[in-house]
This record gives structure tokens, sequence and C-alpha cells, in this order.
């Protein structure tokens, strides 16, 4: 399911709610979602946990607003945000700046403790005109899919990346020969430098005896239109990465590589899903 649009919602609602504590079981009303599930959520998609990052806004809109209003009463300000105590105020606001209020706002020099979280919802790469990727966050559901898995060791049959290519391709035309094969997903599930386990898998049981589940948690979309590319992955990294970076994602290894995802009658759409982590 896709999260964005809700999150979206609920980080302007802190905003325009920003001078009160606002807890889950309020989300959870507001937003008709539930709290245990938002709670989860939102950390996967975010990197930092609700009340962190509720408690972090809080503070900086304190700290920007002892630096723009310094005729303002430091403990006026901190009412204005519902710290009704100021010695709560100066312990939490000195764990996060590293210094007083009072000392902020005499160095008068503004520190980002939390900026405002901007979820990606759609980025879109254009690859000499012929290919079009969007890009998108999702949480997937896990799912189970059945088919054929490989495994090489590497060390016992030496093969170069081209012929890795190569024996991968004879082995999705094997699969994608199947009758009845309306989807096919290739998923790469261990690489490393001994060892090569990846598999060609469908949403259908047919007459595979293997099966294999994608884990659930939260993947970067790419879904492509245009020419196909058995290696896409190789030929768009580095515009990827550079997207992973801006957005603080990093490739969660610990549940698989990668999955490639192909519609068998119509081959110029495809997508690469990629389990991902967000750090802050």
């Amino acid at each position: 399911m896709n999260y964005t649009p809700i999150l979206k919602e609920i980080i302007d609602y802190v905003e325009n709610n920003i001078y009160r504590p606002i807890t889950l079981d309020e989300i959870a009303a507001n937003f008709f979602i539930s709290k245990f599930h938002f709670h989860r959520i939102f950390k996967v998609y975010t990197g930092i946990s609700f009340g962190q990052y509720m408690g972090k806004r809080r503070l900086q809109h304190i700290g920007d607003d002892i630096l723009k209003d310094r005729s303002a009463e430091i403990w006026k300000v901190a009412l204005k945000y519902s710290y009704t105590q100021p010695q709560i105020l100066n312990r939490t606001f000195k764990k996060y700046y590293n210094i007083t209020p009072t000392q902020y706002r005499k160095d008068n020099i503004r520190t980002i403790i939390q900026d405002k979280l901007v979820i990606l919802e759609k980025e879109t790469i254009s690859l000499n005109g012929k290919i079009m990727i969007d890009l998108s966050l999702d949480y997937l559901e896990k799912t189970k899919v059945y088919g054929v898995t490989y495994s090489i060791d590497l060390t016992k049959t030496p093969l170069t990346e081209e012929e890795i290519v190569g024996f991968t391709k004879m082995k999705s035309q094997d699969f994608i020969g199947i009758p009845q094969l309306r989807k096919m997903y290739y998923v790469s599930i261990k690489r490393t430098k001994d060892i090569y386990t990846f598999g060609f898998f469908t949403d259908k049981k047919l007459d595979f005896s293997e099966h294999f589940t994608i884990p659930s948690g939260l993947y970067a979309l790419l879904h492509y239109s245009g020419d196909r590319l058995y290696n896409s992955l190789d030929v768009v990294i580095n515009d990827i990465q550079s997207i992973f970076d801006k957005e603080h994602l990093t490739p969660n290894r610990d549940i698989l590589e990668v999955v490639q995802q192909f519609f068998i009658e119509n081959p110029a759409h495809y997508s690469i899903i990629i389990p991902v982590e967000v750090s802050k």
C-alpha cells in the first residue's frame, strides 16, 4: 500500500498544530488508521518515530522564534508551544541544541535539528528520451511467489559479469516460455563475491514446487516505460543512487537485493523494486 498521501497530510497536520502536543490516538482518530500501524509505518518511511519528530519540530520552532522575536521573553515563547515549566524546556532544549535557550539567543546562529519532513511521492528520470522511470516509495505487504531458484557458487564456478548476465538471460527465456505465464518476477536474493542466488517467479502456483516470499517492508518502486533492459539497474544506477542520497535512502540488503517485475504481454512496461531503509 502507498502510504505517501496520508503521511504528507499528517506532516502538514503537525505543522498546523505545532503549538501543542499531538498524540498517536489523535492521529488515529483523525486519519482513520490504527495507531500501532501508523507508529510502525511512520518510522519505516522516515527513519524517526512520530514522537521524536513531533518533539524535535516543536523545539525547532521554539529555537527559530527565540531568534526571530528577540524582544519576547523566552518563557513566553515556551508557553506558546505548551511548555509550561521552564526547567523542562531548558533540559530538553539543551539535549538537542547543546546549549540553553538563553545562550542560543545570545549566539544568534540558527541550528537545524529537524526540518519539516518531505515524503518522496514521485520522481521521474528520463534516459536519452527513450526510457522513462517513475520512482516512488511504497510499503508492501509480503507476497508469496512461485517458480525456480538458482544458486551459483562463484568460488567453484568463477564467472565474469558478462557470463552471469548471459546465464541469467538464458534462464529467463526458459521461464518466459512457460504456458499461462502473465507476470514474471526476477528476484536477486543474494549477491556477494562468493555466491549468486536468484530466481524467476510468478504470482500463480501453476506446476511449480518451489516458492519464495518477498518480505513486507519499505520499497523503492521504479516503474519503467521504454526499451526493455535485462540489466536495467546497471544502466540507471547513478541516477537511482543520486535520488537515494537526496532522500536519505539506503538499500536494505538484509531482505533481498532487488526484484524486477515483467508483464509478458506488455514488455515495454516493467518495474524494479528495491528494499530500502531511511536514515535521518
